[in-house]
């Protein structure tokens, strides 16, 4: 489910198109929430890498969150072929996207133009192919060199918030909250929360909401919405891709989901095919802000567009 099957990954394939695109991508994200069992599980997983050392982020990362496969280094056709290994007959590959931008000059206003390009290609995870010895040297190298999650205390992750709100420990607010008005997070205190996992894991959701505040990420589509309406949806996505982000950093152990609780994110997600590509990247940047490590927008993959700048490609040349 959501995995691209190919009948010759050396022949070509008739491009996809946009929808087709985001049709696949939700697919991926829903079957590995399912199978993952929750968000934060998604996250867990080490930071998947390519043979040519790209390592992947935002949502392609939650697209490879995978527990079926032992490996994390991917590549597609070509390079583990280039690599000394041949892909197993009937093997599924899988999705992986980014973004292409292109400049041009209007010929007669001189006006400078930007378009995106939505590329796409598609990789096997290494477990799926057969490598020489220096092939297989080379992926246990990657493998035992992956980056851990580091475990970090739960209230440093919230002392580590540089430029955070004022959080406001207060019995009488009704329900956790962030204000962007005023910027400042209200919270009920600790002690009247069953656990405290389920304290901070709030707190980190309505953190994240915080980051959309003009002075940090600016997300000026989260503030102002309604319950229930689309950019509320889309919001709150956000906040809970980057929470479970948190928690797992903050050595949590996973919250069961219920199944109820997985259905309903599935028809979000289907209902907008293309909230989770909105989400992913804004999550894990705002869990980034929050952490200290918060990285420009630099990178193409991580990007998402207004439509009208978007046009899907297949990958010549992928990373």
């Amino acid at each position: 489910m959501g995995q691209i099957p190919r009948k010759d990954p050396r022949a070509g394939a008739n491009p996809m198109i946009k929808s087709e695109i985001y049709a696949a991508i939700t697919e991926k994200i829903i079957a590995n929430l399912e199978n993952c069992g929750s968000w934060q599980q998604m996250w867990r997983t080490v930071s998947p890498v390519s043979l040519n050392g790209h390592i992947y982020r935002g949502i392609n990362r939650l697209m490879l969150a995978n527990d079926h496969f032992q490996s994390r280094v991917y590549g597609t056709f070509q390079q583990i072929r280039s690599n000394g290994g041949s892909v197993r007959k009937g093997e599924k590959s899988t999705l992986v996207v980014f973004w292409k931008r292109l400049q041009s000059t209007d010929p007669v206003t001189l006006e400078e133009k930007t378009k995106y390009l939505l590329r796409y290609y598609h990789v096997f995870n290494t477990d799926q192919a057969h490598f020489d010895e220096i092939g297989k040297q080379k992926i246990e190298k990657m493998n035992g060199t992956a980056p851990g999650q580091p475990v970090m205390e739960a209230e440093q992750i919230i002392q580590g918030f540089r430029d955070a709100p004022r959080i406001i420990f207060d019995q009488s607010d009704n329900a956790p909250c962030y204000y962007p008005s005023i910027d400042e997070i209200h919270v009920p205190p600790m002690a009247t929360f069953a656990t405290v996992e389920s304290f901070y894991r709030v707190l980190y959701h309505e953190g994240i909401h915080s980051t959309m505040h003009e002075s940090r990420l600016n997300r000026p589509e989260g503030r102002g919405n309604k319950f229930g309406d689309e950019n509320y949806t889309k919001e709150e996505l956000v906040a809970e891709l980057g929470s479970a982000f948190l928690a797992n950093m903050a050595g949590f152990s996973d919250l069961e989901n219920t199944s109820a609780y997985i259905r309903n994110w599935s028809g979000h997600l289907r209902d907008n095919n293309k909230l989770i590509v909105w989400a992913a990247s804004r999550a894990e940047k705002a869990a980034e802000y929050i952490l200290g490590s918060h990285i420009a927008e630099s990178s193409d993959e991580q990007q998402e567009h207004p439509e009208s700048m978007v046009e899907a490609e297949t990958a010549a040349v992928p990373f």
